[in-house]
């Protein structure tokens, strides 16, 4: 585990919300001994995961893995739920930072964003099974009710909706929000479906998925979008020909 993570979920078990779901006491991890066991708990569960169905590891299996005590276990995650949440949690943040490196400023068009997008998700999960497994595997317990899931939804499209605004003119956020959320449903469906049948998300069903999210959002977007420095530009356009326009007055006035 990447030290970089590793600090980020501690900052993130500061939040008593999140650190009810993980942790029976926050306070247990600022030594350093403490967070050196917690990522050998993290690790041993993602070893066991690269060939155990996630439903069948236990939190004793994860202890015997990581070499660690099962009374020491209890210090920092409550159950194995809470361990493998943790680990999706890690995973969420590494999946926004591959996202984030996708510009729209690198496409001609919305439509080569948005398939640069779902290609740069497909080879991160390529690179690691075990990631896709704790999202797609129908082995995989409930978390929350998915409460967890529908946060991350929720950021993975708020930046796809600002990366595409740093180029584009959109509707505002709030008009459009439903609309990203159920194309990125549509993926995600579709790549659920893949690995269901494969255990990976094949290349076909990558264009497939293309495909579907991308004629959804025809039906909202138009084949070109103006571009924001059109905009910009009409705006200043107008603004100089108002200007103009009181300038004349001004003339008109002071010659009578």
């Amino acid at each position: 585990m990447k030290d970089a993570q590793n600090d980020i979920i501690e900052d993130v078990l500061v939040d008593s919300e999140l650190a009810k779901q993980l942790v029976p006491n926050k306070f247990k991890f600022t030594s350093k001994q403490g967070r050196a066991r917690r990522q050998k708990l993290l690790m041993g569960a993602k070893k066991l995961s690269e060939i155990k169905a996630v439903n069948e590891i236990s939190l004793a299996d994860v202890c015997e893995e990581a070499g660690i005590p099962r009374a020491s276990a209890y210090h920092f995650f409550p159950n194995i739920e809470a361990i493998f949440l943790a680990l999706r949690f890690l995973n969420a943040i590494e999946i926004l930072e591959e996202l984030n490196k996708v510009n729209a400023e690198d496409y001609n068009r919305w439509q080569g964003y948005v398939t640069g997008l779902m290609e740069n998700t497909v080879q991160y999960f390529a690179a690691d099974k075990s990631k896709a497994k704790l999202i797609y595997d129908t082995n995989t317990p409930d978390f929350q009710g998915e409460e967890f899931g529908q946060h991350i939804d929720g950021q993975v499209v708020r930046l796809m909706y600002d990366k595409l605004t740093q180029k584009y003119e959109l509707p505002k956020y709030a008009d459009i929000q439903e609309v990203f959320l159920v194309a990125f449903s549509i993926s995600n469906s579709v790549f659920t479906l893949s690995y269901r049948r494969n255990g990976y998300i094949t290349d076909n069903m990558l264009q497939e998925a293309t495909i579907a999210t991308i004629a959804y959002l025809r039906c909202y977007l138009p084949e070109k979008l103006p571009l924001k420095q059109d905009k910009d530009k009409q705006v200043k356009n107008k603004q100089d020909k108002d200007n103009s326009t009181d300038n004349s007055t001004d003339k008109s006035e002071t010659a009578s």
